[in-house]
């Protein structure tokens, strides 16, 4: 059989060869592989090391860890391994977990250990404890249960291995903290903030918040570069995070500027945090082409109970109010007071 293509026969050969002997037999198709480029064998990068790999079957991981991860809120994705004592979850600040939710209770629910599982028993709560849809009075947990407390407090109950833990706690951390200077990001801050109000509000104790702007830093991507930008933004991560408390929130709120939140901490108290890191980070020196930089930071305080009604909108603005006061003032300085 002839084709039209047969008299004009192209150079190039297609990779493949078709034979058709004009039967009813099916078409044979024969696929040769195209030639390698002359230089490929001697290219490292191209060439797949040859290993002996034994399969070997791996011991089952122990599955010892009792688990609760938080689903919703702002610290969802948190996980909290259960201790082998009874535990209590509530409102109230010697709770194991304490959840500043409204609609939870301060002694909402407790959890007991029972053999190889924990029982979930509500004490009295105003609006209940939920496994799945179903409220409970007192419930033995299955690995995989829901468990909601008051309308946002919804946990998942796990039991899991050492690994598997570890990397639930991996992929909160990095969903929380920014990647740069390990500060929490700006959403987790502004709900942590609102939490923190709410529990001040109940237990009657203060919380203060301190916002952080770097002096002159657009200066310093200008005439150094982003590189060393980034590393005086790093500097001033690693002052703060060895400088503040466990229970103290640090989060990036801008570009340059960080914010520290002070649970139980008045204005006096955030004042004298706010000096001790001015004068820790004006200390730092950066190295840049010519010798080293030194770079300042201007802060701003305000303390919940300096308001009628505290609410995380009113204590950012007036926090910025003393940022911008010491920024206008000079920098490299602290404003506390209006």
């Amino acid at each position: 059989m002839s084709r039209p293509d047969d008299a004009n026969p192209t150079s190039e050969d297609p990779g493949f060869e078709v034979f058709d002997d004009d039967s009813e037999e099916p078409t044979e198709i024969r696929i040769s592989a195209p030639a390698l480029p002359a230089d490929f064998a001697d290219d490292p990068d191209e060439m797949t090391s040859v290993v002996s790999i034994q399969s070997r079957e791996l011991p089952a991981a122990e599955k010892d860890r009792y688990l609760l991860v938080r689903l919703r809120g702002p610290a969802a994705g948190e996980v909290k391994r259960l201790p082998a004592t009874p535990c209590r979850l509530g409102r109230s600040a010697d709770s194991f977990v304490v959840l500043n939710d409204e609609g939870v209770s301060r002694r909402h629910a407790m959890l007991i250990p029972d053999e190889d599982s924990y029982l979930l028993m509500d004490t009295e709560s105003s609006n209940g404890t939920f496994v799945g849809a179903e409220r409970i009075e007192q419930r033995l947990l299955k690995d995989g249960d829901l468990i909601q407390l008051g309308p946002k407090a919804v946990f998942r109950y796990m039991v899991t291995d050492e690994s598997h833990e570890e990397l639930l706690r991996q992929l909160f951390r990095t969903s929380v903290t920014d990647a740069l200077t390990g500060a929490r990001k700006r959403e987790y801050f502004d709900n942590r903030l609102v939490a923190e109000l709410s529990y001040a509000r109940r237990h009657t104790t203060p919380v203060s918040l301190i916002l952080v702007d770097l002096d002159h830093f657009k200066q310093v991507n200008d005439v150094h570069g982003h590189t060393t930008g980034d590393q005086v933004l790093v500097q001033l991560a690693n002052v703060v995070l060895q400088t503040i408390r466990e229970e103290d929130v640090f989060a990036r709120y801008g570009g340059e500027e960080f914010a520290v939140i002070t649970p139980g901490v008045g204005l006096d108290g955030a004042r004298t945090l706010a000096e001790r890191l001015r004068g820790l980070f004006e200390a730092q020196q950066t190295p840049v082409a010519n010798g080293f930089l030194r770079v300042t930071l201007s802060a701003g305080c305000a303390t919940a109970t300096e308001l009628e009604e505290p609410t995380s909108e009113g204590l950012i603005k007036l926090a910025d109010v003393r940022l911008y006061a010491a920024k206008h003032g000079g920098r490299n300085r602290v404003v506390a007071s209006s």
